[in-house]
């Protein structure tokens, strides 16, 4: 990513005066944008997300290039005193650290829970259905089940190779097939529960859901090929 980043800044100084104090502010640029895309990096970021965050903080250069060519002088630091943007990056990069990823997903999900709990006895408590109010654990599954396939994507998107990639569409067909199934188990106890007891039917949903399975492993397995062939 980093010959696109200099080529980036070839692109921007195409056209600019061939001076001296015009090239050392070439150098400036293309040594500061490295720079912040291996603090990106290093923060925990995707070649291509740290790429995009780079060039996110560029703003117009033509003014400084316009500046540095009509006074024959670079001042070192100009770029950086140009783009308050990049102290921003630097400033909240951390973030994006795996570690932390982690710690959010895993807060978000105790927090979840905690909220479902609360709701489950409320509900009871205001309305006493009992009877089907228990279902509302199967939705926390099912949220269970995506906060972690979030978490699998951010974490194995980082790297760039083909096992990864792989490695994360067979990710993603697991969780998608979870979610799946925990949301027809849903619907059926709902429908059996809700429509009069239409239990010698409803479990007709699951043949449903098999057929479903079916379709979602054979794009998948489209969707990998890409990678094996």
């Amino acid at each position: 990513m980093k010959s696109a980043i200099r080529a980036y800044v070839d692109n921007l100084f195409k056209d600019a005066p061939k001076e001296n104090a015009v090239a050392e502010l070439r150098e400036e640029i293309l040594s500061n944008l490295e720079a912040r895309y291996d603090d990106c990096i290093n923060a925990g970021m995707t070649p291509q997300r740290a790429y995009a965050a780079v060039i996110g903080t560029m703003g117009d250069v033509s003014g400084l290039i316009t500046q540095v060519s009509g006074s024959g002088f670079h001042e070192e630091g100009l770029f950086e005193k140009s783009s308050p943007r990049s102290r921003l990056m630097k400033k909240y990069a951390y973030v994006f650290k795996e570690s932390n990823i982690k710690a959010m997903k895993n807060a978000a999900i105790s927090v979840m829970w905690l909220l479902i709990v609360a709701f489950y006895f409320m509900l009871n408590y205001h309305n006493s259905c009992w009877d089907t109010s228990w279902l509302i654990f199967i939705v926390g599954a099912a949220l269970t089940v995506g906060f972690n396939m979030i978490g699998s994507i951010i974490r194995i998107s980082r790297r760039d190779d083909t096992e990864s990639r792989i490695k994360l569409l067979r990710k993603i067909r697991g969780s998608v097939s979870a979610i799946m199934w925990l949301a027809i188990v849903f619907f059926y106890f709902l429908i059996s529960f809700e429509s009069y007891g239409m239990w010698d039917i409803s479990w007709l949903i699951f043949i449903l859901g098999a057929a479903a399975q079916i379709v979602v492993n054979t794009i998948f397995k489209v969707l990998i090929s890409r990678f094996t062939a």
